[in-house]
């Protein structure tokens, strides 16, 4: 399920201004408004309060200044947001704007524009107040080549499906983006038009730019005919758009290219969870030590945010898990077993590995490290394992 939309609400005195400005604002931001006709002996503005509305669009003028006197008077915490468009530029209409906590105000006509930028910042602002916000995991190698894409890949088409999360999957590899093709899909927008238009985005917008799959994961992804140069991506653009995915989804994954840039760099630091992917070589091993050096060090991140995961984990060969997490020093190391054919398979049809191989080791591996990130895997879904005693035994 996605979360719960920022209720609307526009009042006026002016029945047929009040349905105007209705009709215009919800057009603009493309969101149901619910229309408030203020009359004295009919309605107390006392009533419209943060429980049955989060943001109120506010028509004022000399027949409504009472309904935002009474707004004064209620404590500020139950009120809800405030945007005053008020019919002449008066500053005494001003003040008790002001007086009563608005965010915005406007004389009529108010600019389209204006407002709509008005409106997303104080939606925006909203969602960020809201409970809880989504976790955020990333995904990167430790060295080139080693399965981060597919791991990406799975592990959000496995929350989407097992879990009642509302999940998203960004890919952020610009240049050689797979995302698209590991699920089957073509897509119409991709994360750079997303990017673009982010300042322009809100809660239902956003939907428009994404790809959806069968399971319910919606995806933003990138198309092989562009080509995206470093530094032609803004990290405002970068910082708006995933502060509106992260205020509007449950859990996003972002499949993240093995480099440290700027937008990297942004992605990294924002991360609840941060996982390497590695195989079972010294020079993996190298490069998995230097890249975590780089996040604890530089990035501050803590080491509780950083897992391990050992990809193509093949007994017969020389590094052992033991081995693995004495070198790298952690706490939190996984395993996905190696099964070339049914991962070539899967990865060529287009198909996540649990739609593929249900019963397979590897999807086994998968749900268990779905787990391991606290996704609430319904009960019917989790297996108990060999795999999953395997990694818990791994985490003590």
């Amino acid at each position: 399920m996605q979360k719960k939309a920022v209720s609307i609400q526009i009042l006026g005195n002016n029945p047929s201004k009040l349905s105007q400005y209705r009709t215009q604002i919800s057009s603009l931001i493309n969101k149901e408004i619910t229309p408030v006709f203020y009359d004295n002996s009919t309605c107390e503005p006392t009533e419209i309060n943060k429980t049955s509305t989060e943001l109120l669009i506010f028509l004022l003028d000399n027949e409504t200044v009472d309904a935002l006197n009474q707004l004064i008077s209620m404590p500020s915490a139950e009120r809800p947001a405030l945007l005053v468009i008020a019919e002449a530029n008066d500053n005494q209409l001003m003040r008790l704007a002001m007086q009563a906590g608005a965010r915005d105000f406007f004389v009529q006509p108010a600019d389209n524009q204006e407002l709509l930028k008005s409106i997303n910042k104080i939606l925006l602002d909203l969602r960020r107040g809201h409970a809880k916000q989504g976790v955020l995991t990333t995904v990167i190698n430790a060295k080139g080549g080693s399965g981060a894409s597919f791991t990406a890949c799975n592990l959000a088409h496995l929350a989407a499906t097992l879990s009642d999360s509302s999940v998203v999957l960004m890919d952020f590899d610009l240049q050689f983006g797979t995302q698209s093709l590991n699920l089957d899909i073509k897509p119409q927008y991709t994360i750079v038009d997303a990017l673009n238009d982010a300042s322009k985005l809100d809660f239902d917008a956003i939907n428009g730019y994404m790809s959806l799959h069968k399971s319910g994961l919606h995806l933003l992804s990138t198309m092989l005919e562009q080509v995206i140069l470093p530094g032609e991506v803004s990290i405002d653009s970068l910082d708006q758009l995933l502060t509106l995915i992260i205020s509007h989804y449950d859990r996003v994954f972002i499949d993240l290219p093995r480099m440290i840039d700027p937008l990297s760099a942004f992605i990294l630091e924002r991360s609840d969870q941060i996982i390497i992917i590695v195989q079972q070589s010294l020079a993996h091993m190298r490069d998995a030590k230097r890249l975590t050096r780089i996040l604890k060090s530089e990035f501050n991140i803590a080491e509780k945010n950083i897992l391990i995961v050992v990809n193509r984990y093949d007994a017969n060969r020389g590094l052992t898990l033991d081995d693995i997490q004495s070198t790298m020093q952690c706490s939190k190391i996984h395993m996905i077993p190696s099964d070339y054919e049914k991962v070539a398979q899967s990865t060529n049809l287009g198909i996540p590995i649990y739609d593929y191989a249900e019963n397979s080791a590897i999807a086994n591996a998968m749900i268990a490290l779905t787990e391991a990130l606290d996704i609430n895997v319904r009960d019917e879904f989790k297996k108990k394992g060999f795999w999953k005693k395997l990694f818990n035994s791994k985490k003590k």
